[in-house]
């Protein structure tokens, strides 16, 4: 009789996996999403950034997802830390531990999946044999209610920026030193916030009353990072694809980032701007690659608009042209009844 409800949460092997020998030797990475399974691998950034940390030689990155009730009682009835997907490793036996905060409930997740990994959550209680703990997402923009159990926080996107922070963490790894000092040089990358080196004073409403650094060779101010042009950016055409369903389980191909419309309540499009477009032809090629690695018989072209896409009919087009005979639908969410189109 199963002890546990979907057992393929926590077994890992998926088709697309990546797998990787003398993994001891490399920078090792710990992806960690707080939340189940299916939640987390639904999730299009973890998708991004789990492939491209695995794209270089030096360094492997890992998944670690939010247990279900009943499986982490009996993980803690047993004594079995939180682990990997890929290797079954704990998680102190990592370099890194990266958290993605994609909404504000999951907040106590960190923390609890800290304390199930034998982290310690408070980042000052932590030895120098721990891991570094860093977040990033949507809710890094606001880290203070975090900022006593993170080392650092990246603020804005993370596709340009992870590779700063992976370099640096080499350097440490191979050459010593104390990780106040790997901090230090980490606070000084455009987009990573350290919060050991500021002060933050509140007023008697708990807003910030005074936000300053604590030292001089940290910058005053956090700008965040974006990149550029999206079609030179890294995305992943050769997925992971869950032995068990997920809240998303398709293709996700994302034609744009960030909106034009300004709505005053939607934290997504303040924090994704400035709005930046894929190629048709390139999302094509995406497409194409995506659906020959995966074998996933529908494409959801994701944004935060869709109809706001500049190349859309185009792309409609192409997309029907050439999936049609492989029987591969796609969808179109987040469109809005005046982009329809009118005929």
């Amino acid at each position: 009789m199963l002890q546990v409800e979907k057992p393929g949460r926590y077994t890992g092997g998926e088709w697309n996996m990546v797998r990787k020998d003398d993994y001891a030797n490399l920078l090792r990475f710990a992806f960690c999403f707080p939340d189940v399974y299916e939640v987390g691998m639904s999730h299009l950034g973890t998708k991004i950034m789990y492939h491209l940390i695995n794209e270089r030689d030096d360094a492997y990155c890992e998944r670690a997802f939010a247990p279900w009730p009943d499986m982490e009682a009996l993980m803690r009835e047993d004594k079995i830390p939180l682990y990997t997907l890929e290797t079954k490793s704990p998680l102190t036996d990592f370099d890194v531990v990266g958290f993605t905060l994609q909404y504000e409930m999951s907040c106590t997740n960190v923390l609890n999946m800290l304390d199930m990994a034998g982290i310690p959550v408070k980042s000052k209680e932590r030895a120098e044999s721990d891991p570094i703990v860093c977040a990033g997402g949507p809710c890094a923009y606001n880290p203070e209610p975090l900022a006593e159990f993170i080392d650092f926080f990246v603020i804005g996107e993370g596709e340009e920026v992870i590779g700063e922070i992976l370099d640096e963490v080499k350097v440490y790894k191979e050459a010593g030193g104390t990780k106040q000092a790997l901090l230090k040089k980490l606070a000084q990358i455009e987009g990573v916030y350290v919060p050991i080196f500021y002060d933050v004073s509140y007023n008697e409403d708990g807003t910030i009353k005074e936000f300053a650094p604590n030292t001089s060779d940290v910058p005053a101010t956090i700008r965040k990072r974006f990149v550029k042009d999206l079609d030179k950016t890294y995305f992943p055409e050769k997925i992971i694809v869950p032995f068990i369903s997920i809240v998303h389980d398709r293709i996700m191909l994302e034609i744009f980032r960030g909106c034009t419309r300004g709505c005053r309540f939607c934290q997504a499009g303040f924090v994704y701007r400035p709005i930046r477009e894929r190629s048709a032809c390139n999302l094509l090629d995406i497409a194409i690659e995506s659906v020959k690695n995966t074998g996933y018989e529908e494409i959801s072209l994701t944004s935060l608009s869709t109809g706001d896409y500049s190349q859309l009919d185009a792309l409609a087009t192409e997309l029907v042209d050439e999936m049609e005979s492989k029987r591969v639908n796609f969808s179109l969410p987040s469109m809005r009844i005046d982009t329809f189109p009118k005929a």
